[in-house]
């Protein structure tokens, strides 16, 4: 089963956790989840604003459980007080900590020419994409405007496929930024093969929803899409600051 394929409510073995203290909840729950998603890692488990659900974190992906342990929610929880999606909200600081975590020193960064930034995007791209092109031909304009853009891989045809070895060539190479601007400009890339984070790039793309590219996240991890021209860009992410 995968986080992509979950139908809305999945049945679980009920793990027996009635009167049991709150870390032994935890862990039994967690236990839960890998028991029917064995793949993935629980990153946390805490109260949901819900009576009797749980949040489960799963790196930057929002679930549910129930305390009993017998079914699991995907799906976005409403405060209609204040209409907020509360689960946009706690999945949008997931993937700053997914982000975080990760850590920059991986991801190909093109920096702002203005000093500190006013903003970090962050850019989960392909080599051959048409749009990813289209928007690197502009970031000269973003570094410009104060705007950090830190890339990530997310090779289409996925892993192993045609644009995953270009992936693993720019990220191999001395000269990522070089590499990444030649490999997208139609140039061959070769590069010694290396440990490199292309993998992992591409699964946390998938845990994050990434569906296509390029893929645009704020520094407070909100998703705002695809290709956006450089100056409407310019605007969205400044409009934020007011």
């Amino acid at each position: 089963m995968t986080l992509g394929k979950m139908v809305v409510f999945v049945a679980l073995a009920t793990v027996g956790v009635g009167a049991s203290g709150d870390a032994e909840l935890r862990t039994r729950l967690a236990k839960a989840v890998k028991a029917v998603l064995p793949d993935v890692e629980v990153t946390s488990i805490s109260p949901a604003p819900l009576p009797g659900l749980y949040e489960v974190l799963v790196g930057p992906t929002v679930l549910y459980i129930t305390g009993d342990g017998r079914y699991i929610v995907k799906g976005d929880i409403f405060d209609l007080s204040s209409l907020e999606n509360i689960t946009k909200i706690r999945r949008a600081e997931a993937r700053v900590d997914a982000f975080v975590n990760l850590g920059h020193e991986d991801m190909i960064e093109f920096g702002s020419t203005k000093g500190k930034a006013s903003h970090i995007l962050y850019v989960y791209t392909d080599i051959d994409c048409a749009y990813c092109r289209k928007l690197h031909a502009e970031i000269d304009q973003l570094n410009d405007a104060g705007i950090t853009v830190r890339y990530l891989a997310y090779p289409r045809t996925g892993i192993g496929g045609a644009s995953y070895d270009k992936a693993v060539a720019v990220w191999c190479s001395a000269d990522r930024q070089e590499a990444l601007t030649a490999a997208k400009s139609g140039k061959m890339v070769n590069s010694e093969n290396c440990t490199n984070p292309v993998t992992e790039h591409y699964r946390m793309g998938e845990a994050m929803g990434v569906r296509g590219t390029p893929a645009l996240y704020t520094d407070d991890g909100e998703s705002i899409g695809g290709y956006i021209p450089a100056p409407e860009l310019i605007r969205i992410l400044n409009a934020r600051d007011g």
